[in-house]
């Protein structure tokens, strides 16, 4: 059978980094900046990095995560041209 509709972009990947497993999950867009928000951690084993992707998505989902990674001055910057 065929795919029944459009691919679903994968929203988190783990991957290995030198004996470590990065987890990483897009959170959106920044809204000061305009660039891809991700959320990431690094875990030891296999079986920490699946908790910690669920537990990322899950923050994700639930819109738990900061919105942002611009620092004060940025925002300040950005507030002051508006």
């Amino acid at each position: 059978m065929g795919q029944t509709g459009p691919a679903r972009r994968q929203r988190g990947s783990i991957r290995n980094r030198g004996g470590r497993f990065q987890v990483r999950v897009y959170a959106g867009q920044d809204p000061v900046t305009s660039r891809p928000h991700y959320l990431t951690e690094s875990a030891g084993d296999d079986k920490q990095a699946d908790r910690i992707l669920r537990r990322l998505l899950t923050e994700v989902d639930e819109q738990r995560n900061a919105r942002t990674k611009a620092t004060l001055g940025t925002a300040i910057d950005s507030w002051m041209r508006v």
